[in-house]
């Protein structure tokens, strides 16, 4: 196909795939309060056999505007069934605020599913508002 790039991502079992979408989304998240959050990062792809591929993550957590405090929060990415991606990241409280990692190999979110985030607050009632950064491609079957 024009315009794709073959590549080989070896390791648990995948297939090489052809990229055909690179894409990045910054993705911030409303206060949330001592208990949990859940939003959609990433859409699902369409067509059948298509899935989510993430290469880089930067994950942080930002005080609240009220409480002006950053608390213990878990953040971990899910695909679109609810099954862990990548995480969760855990930020202690007047600790860590961001945390960046890019993937040796890319992690697959399941075929046709979304790539999702959810945090979870963990110390009594103050707020903590999250943030992701996420780049990757969009991956159709594999080759061969």
């Amino acid at each position: 196909m024009a315009g794709t790039t073959a590549i080989s991502i070896m390791g648990e079992g995948m297939e090489p795939v052809e990229r055909t979408g690179r894409w990045a989304v910054n993705y911030h998240s409303a206060d949330f309060i001592a208990g949990s959050h859940a939003g959609e990062l990433k859409a699902a792809p369409s067509g059948s056999g298509r899935a989510l591929y993430l290469t880089h993550v930067t994950i942080g957590i930002v005080a609240s505007a009220t409480y002006k405090a950053v608390i213990d929060a878990n953040i971990t990415l899910l695909d679109g069934s609810g099954a862990t991606l990548f995480g969760p990241v855990q930020f202690q409280a007047d600790g860590q605020t961001i945390f960046s990692k890019d993937f040796k190999y890319p992690l697959k979110a399941a075929d046709e599913k979304a790539i999702d985030v959810s945090g979870v607050c963990q110390t009594g009632s103050y707020q903590a508002a999250c943030f992701v950064y996420a780049e990757g491609f969009t991956g159709d079957k594999p080759l061969g």
